[in-house]
């Protein structure tokens, strides 16, 4: 069966962090399967227009599965880049699913995203496995906090930041903060006053984006001149800021961590129900 692998990333128009950022993560999947083609395609319509008015031709997903298909293949992979099943992951499964069967193409299927399984009947603890490959292994001394700052949204998946705050405070990092831009937890209800949880407060707090790329939200909205930005914030409470402009795609063990999503995916792991529940009854 002539099979592919599609990668999907909301995109950016910052060239260094597609660079730097989503390139490596496309790379090292290719490393990872070499027998296969690996293929990139961008997500946000608004970011496709603005590169191909500049002469860079990035397919969304829709027009790289339709040449896909148009090429022969009869099975594609699609794993995202995106870090919570939220509104943007909900939208790119019913975009690919509508593909099934279309032409060539007798199988598809999609990884999830960075953030999904809970650890629960039978699945993966997506969240632990974040903390001890990433968060674990970041240069913060425990007596100063890190806060990771993420997209936020208006969907139920927005919850999986409020999901990995409590298991890094379950496992003792209570040093570790989580907010977001635009939605749940933020920043005041996590960081300011920060001796909340735990009766402490750090001189020196560390802010890392909890995004794949460190583009335009890292440059203006965490760590911008605004008064509103995330840093601006935290320095006019009367903290010592340290700024860490990195994408999470810069990270090997993020790379590994989508790589060991599309494995799944690829091997057909966790697409139904867990063994020791009934199917659903047929009620009409």
């Amino acid at each position: 069966m002539k099979q592919a692998i599609l990668v999907v990333a909301f995109g950016t128009t910052v060239a260094s962090a597609r660079q730097n950022q989503i390139n490596p993560v496309v790379e090292f999947i290719k490393t990872k399967y070499k027998d296969l083609d690996v293929r990139l395609a961008f997500t946000s319509r608004i970011i496709v227009k603005r590169l191909r008015e500049r002469g860079e031709m990035i397919d969304t997903e829709q027009s790289a599965i339709e040449a896909l298909i148009e090429e022969g293949y009869e099975s594609i992979i699609v794993q995202p880049l995106h870090l919570i099943g939220g509104e943007e992951f909900d939208k790119l499964k019913q975009n690919i699913l509508a593909y099934q069967g279309q032409g060539s193409l007798q199988h598809i299927a999609i990884g999830r995203p960075l953030l999904y399984f809970l650890g629960q009947e039978e699945r993966p603890d997506d969240y632990e496995a974040l903390i001890e490959t990433f968060i674990k292994t970041l240069p913060i001394p425990k007596e100063e906090g890190l806060v990771l700052v993420g997209h936020g949204g208006m969907s139920v998946g927005n919850a999986s930041y409020s999901a990995l705050q409590l298991k890094l405070l379950r496992k003792g990092y209570h040093h570790v903060r989580i907010t977001t831009l635009e939605c749940f937890p933020e920043l005041d209800d996590v960081i300011i006053p920060w001796e909340w949880l735990d009766g402490k407060r750090p001189g020196r707090i560390h802010i890392h984006p909890l995004l794949l790329v460190a583009g335009d939200h890292a440059l203006h909205d965490i760590f911008g001149d605004d008064e509103e930005s995330v840093q601006s914030t935290i320095e006019s409470a009367g903290y010592e800021v340290v700024r860490h402009m990195k994408g999470l795609g810069e990270y090997r063990a993020i790379q590994q961590l989508y790589c060991d999503h599309l494995s799944d995916a690829i091997a057909g792991r966790y697409e139904g129900r867990v063994s020791h529940r009934p199917s659903i009854p047929n009620i009409k």
